[in-house]
């Protein structure tokens, strides 16, 4: 059943790290006057589920999320997330953390009934790439994280698009995105 209201634009920008997604959410935000919004607890929560502690994420998923879609649903207010569940299917798997895919399909359900997008931004290469936080992100476990986007694709409900962003080119980019938006 889709609940979906016309105006409303939800759209998570997602990614493995280091393809710009911030910049680029900030950007179409900013284009498009649509709230941008990224958890403030990610960064604290990928680090503790690199020493053990997959709580933070698992309970974000289970609890904090679908709280978000309620308000979403129930406001009609539009928003641009920086990461999100897709995220969480990806970077679970990668990283062989805890997760619960039940929770990740509902949530993909939900979103696809309101309407939401999913924008996947990769390289062709992420040759000689490390992340800025994390120097076990390499080159290799980029790949492999687009690899996870790319079978995220595969099954979402949720309409979606792939971004490449080897160019860098931020008004290309952002202006692919107004118009897989329907704002051009």
């Amino acid at each position: 059943m889709r609940f979906m209201n016309a105006n409303q634009r939800i759209v998570f920008v997602c990614g493995p790290d280091m393809t710009g997604k911030t910049q680029i959410a900030k950007e179409l935000a900013h284009r498009t006057g649509i709230p941008y919004f990224k958890a403030s607890s990610e960064h604290q929560a990928f680090i503790s589920s690199r020493q053990g502690k997959n709580e933070l994420f698992l309970n974000q998923l289970r609890y904090a999320d679908m709280r978000v879609f309620d308000v979403l649903k129930q406001t009609g207010q539009s928003i641009i997330l920086d990461r999100g569940y897709p995220c969480e299917w990806v970077y679970s798997g990668q990283f062989n953390r805890e997760t619960d895919e039940l929770m990740v399909f509902h949530e993909d359900e939900s979103y696809a009934s309101l309407g939401a997008k999913i924008v996947v931004c990769i390289r062709s290469s992420y040759v000689g790439i490390v992340d800025d936080i994390d120097d076990k992100i390499t080159a290799p476990v980029l790949e492999e994280l687009t690899d996870g986007y790319q079978r995220f694709l595969s099954w979402t409900k949720c309409e979606s698009k792939l971004l490449y962003v080897d160019d860098e080119d931020l008004d290309r980019e952002v202006n692919e995105l107004m118009e897989f938006l329907g704002e051009k």
